[in-house]
């Protein structure tokens, strides 16, 4: 009997390395009016902002009109912090880049499967109003992004590759989220191998197959050679590369209680 008990201990243990714990992102210690450090900005302008008792991460997207076309010097003191390079097929994306402020979580070195939540809160924004979820960040600068839009009151999955941001699918446009912009929200992605759903609020709005062949454009246009999964690796499962936060232009939100929960 104790044999077969070292046994079983020795199984656990060989097993329990690979379960990976629940990460919260802890604000407590981020110093009001400075970038954070819990979150490495790429694109945009981040800060450390106090709403109420809580301190927030903020993307502010007052500065956004004047700083969009010079991404470059963050992007390349980010990819060495990251990666230990300044990646050049990054930099060669940079033009683009600039049109969607991310920041990176640090610590995080990569999430496949689970759960990623945050609460967000849209205060303001003339051209766009979106607040949402960074995953499957490659080095080069591809990503997925889980997102709420104010200004159209729905979710969207959408990737980004080679440089260019495109549609992966939208919630039902007759199914509108209408949020209060005085509250705070929580967006959820999950990701089960190549299923990802995205939802707000506990509402589910977007499910799609990762790998699947995508569906015609608008108004019935052959899609996109790009949103075909052997033409795009980051449209591909598995999920694997980095996370974070995602916002659209000159879009100012305010973000708190983000949580990573690998399955």
């Amino acid at each position: 009997m104790r044999v077969v008990r070292v046994a079983a201990v020795a199984a656990l243990a060989a097993i329990a390395p690979l379960w990976a714990a629940e990460v919260k992102v802890d604000l407590s210690k981020e110093q009001v009016g400075r970038p954070p450090k819990t979150f490495e900005p790429m694109v945009g302008t981040w800060l450390v902002a106090q709403d109420g008792p809580d301190k927030v991460i903020m993307v502010d997207g007052r500065p956004w009109v004047a700083s969009k076309d010079n991404p470059t010097r963050l992007l390349i003191e980010t990819a060495r912090k990251l990666y230990g390079t300044s990646n050049e097929e990054l930099m060669d994306n940079a033009k683009q880049f600039a049109y969607f402020p991310v920041a990176v979580a640090t610590g995080i070195d990569s999430f496949s499967n689970g759960t990623i939540s945050v609460k967000f809160k849209t205060v303001a924004g003339d051209a766009d109003r979106a607040s949402g979820i960074l995953f499957n960040v490659k080095p080069n600068g591809d990503w997925l992004a889980a997102r709420y839009n104010d200004t159209e009151n729905n979710l969207g999955l959408w990737e980004f590759h080679n440089g260019i941001r495109r549609l992966i699918k939208f919630s039902d446009r007759n199914n509108k989220f209408m949020l209060d912009r005085a509250a705070y929200h929580e967006l959820k992605l999950e990701v089960d191998g190549a299923s990802v759903k995205i939802s707000v609020d506990g509402k589910v709005g977007v499910e799609y197959t990762l790998g699947s062949a995508p569906g015609p454009g608008r108004n019935g246009a052959p899609p996109n050679p790009d949103l075909f999964p052997e033409n795009n690796p980051v449209i591909r499962p598995p999920v694997a590369g980095r996370v974070g936060l995602w916002a659209k232009t000159d879009s100012t939100s305010y973000f708190k209680d983000y949580v990573v929960s690998p399955k």
